[in-house]
């Protein structure tokens, strides 16, 4: 295969990809609707399964089923998530502890920059990325993170102006600094749908408590 044939491919692999990602937004829609409770011990409960599963499917007793997932779905799976655990996992995870962590709208734009910043990220810089970190990530899928996540901050003070001035000025501040801790999830070895809502949790609450005590964006 040459190389602009290969190329080809990882891109309409990735974007096969995250497709599929940007579907679980409707896990944002679905902490909208319901109490800090219910939404926990729903997505815990789909987190404890998919883990249950994926373990199983990783046992050898299951070996042909795995085999089986590899064989047809390997388009949408990372090399290590081939005969290990897939991102979904570690999706959910990060999905729960910002429910569980942080306020409502916190936690749904931080899921919602995971979804939509991580993935075009992934699609801009697989396709037009030509100024590579060491880690082989690139400056234009990290342009391309935080546009997105700018675009999707917007619709939220559109779509949810009760939010609050000093949510949308955290959230707008705490966006780069997110994307920069992207960059190097992989070399503190923490799985980037870990890193990116609980950075961006941790940042936009702990600035919003910064404004409320001095009185900035009330």
């Amino acid at each position: 295969m040459s190389e602009n044939a290969d190329s080809q491919n990882k891109f309409r692999n990735e974007i096969a990809r995250k497709i599929l990602h940007m579907c679980s937004f409707l896990i944002v829609i679905f902490i909208y609707f319901v109490d800090k409770k219910t939404a926990c011990i729903v997505i815990g409960a789909l987190l404890v399964l998919l883990f249950a599963a994926n373990t199983l499917l990783l046992s050898s007793r299951f070996q042909i089923i795995n085999d089986f997932k590899v064989k047809y779905f390997s388009f949408l799976l990372r090399d290590d998530e081939k005969h290990g655990y897939i991102s979904s996992n570690w999706f959910l995870l990060g999905c729960f502890l910002s429910v569980l962590l942080f306020p409502k709208y916190v936690a749904m734009l931080g899921i919602t920059v995971l979804i939509f910043g991580d993935a075009f990220a992934a699609i801009i810089g697989v396709r037009f990325g030509k100024h590579k970190f060491k880690n082989g990530k690139s400056l234009e899928g990290t342009l391309g993170f935080i546009v997105v996540s700018y675009l999707f901050l917007t619709a939220f003070m559109l779509l949810l102006p009760d939010a609050g001035i000093s949510f949308a000025v955290a959230s707008f501040i705490a966006i780069p600094i997110v994307a920069v801790a992207e960059i190097y999830s992989k070399q503190i070895k923490i799985d980037d749908n870990l890193v990116i809502p609980i950075v961006f949790g941790v940042l936009t609450v702990v600035l919003m408590k910064i404004f409320e005590m001095s009185g900035l964006f009330v």
